[in-house]
């Protein structure tokens, strides 16, 4: 936990600091400069094909690509609580539909269905970060469900039933307090996920437009030197990929020893 949250940490102090510290704009070209090795006139990671200091722009591709992944958890914790929650609690006929229309949209490769939804909507932070949160909720509605369904007939539930809690009240006081172990869990994973995905709808040129610093775009835009011996355009904000995917699953993995006792009591 500690060196995942001090990964975490340090990006978004990096981040949010970076106006003061970076000597170069990250939107700025400048061809001249074009293909500078890394730490030439200051580029400490060098420059790409348009001059960009590469540094500086995976400093700033930091912050779209946090913005991206909270979003997307935003949405899939929104949409995959609600219907876990919804199917896990009353069953039967609400549980099939759910179950149903899931199995129709997992049916679907993941990448190829965000590609579409921003292909036919367009391009964007906020779009990217809304799809990769609707395609990441099937996640959050198994283990929610799963869950509940082990919950729902404990006795404090019933308890809840007999005293004269609605449905709704039950779900909000009883039921989701007892998954929220689970949820941050997933919550963490899904956010490394949302990096990577996030990073290869760039990559493919259907994330956040150019010119903004996103890692996979950059990434993209970089692999054409690499024949050349050009490396530092593409290696570095892969690094950064990993490094912050990394810290997520670290905290993810963190959680996941607290919200299992049999896990906590194994170490």
């Amino acid at each position: 936990m500690a060196l995942g949250v001090g990964i975490l940490a340090t990006v978004l102090l990096a981040t949010l600091l970076a106006p003061l510290y970076l000597p170069f704009d990250p939107l700025e070209a400048n061809l001249p400069d074009q293909y500078l090795p890394p730490g030439t006139d200051g580029h400490l990671f060098g420059t790409d094909r348009s001059g960009f200091d590469v540094f500086s722009r995976v400093v700033y591709g930091a912050r779209y690509d946090l913005l991206i992944a909270l979003i997307a958890i935003a949405v899939a914790l929104v949409v995959g609580v609600t219907l876990g929650l919804l199917a896990g609690y009353r069953g039967r006929a609400t549980d099939t539909v759910i179950s149903r229309l899931l199995d129709v949209f997992q049916a679907f490769p993941l990448l190829v269905l965000a590609i579409a939804v921003l292909g036919a909507f367009g391009r964007g932070i906020w779009i990217t970060g809304v799809v990769i949160g609707v395609v990441s909720a099937p996640t959050f509605v198994r283990l929610v469900r799963e869950q509940t369904r082990t919950i729902r007939d404990r006795m404090f539930v019933e308890a809840a039933r007999c005293s004269g809690f609605t449905e709704v009240q039950i779900m909000r006081r009883y039921v989701l307090p007892a998954n929220l172990g689970v949820i941050y869990t997933q919550a963490a994973t899904s956010a490394a996920w949302a990096i990577l995905l996030a990073a290869a709808l760039g990559f493919v040129g259907v994330g956040v437009p150019a010119p903004l610093p996103e890692w996979g775009y950059m990434i993209s835009t970089g692999t054409e030197g690499l024949t050349r011996g050009i490396w530092w355009t593409s290696v570095f904000p892969g690094l950064a990929i990993v490094l912050l995917a990394l810290a997520f699953t670290l905290i993810g993995e963190s959680l996941s020893r607290w919200a299992d006792p049999r896990r906590r009591r194994s170490r």
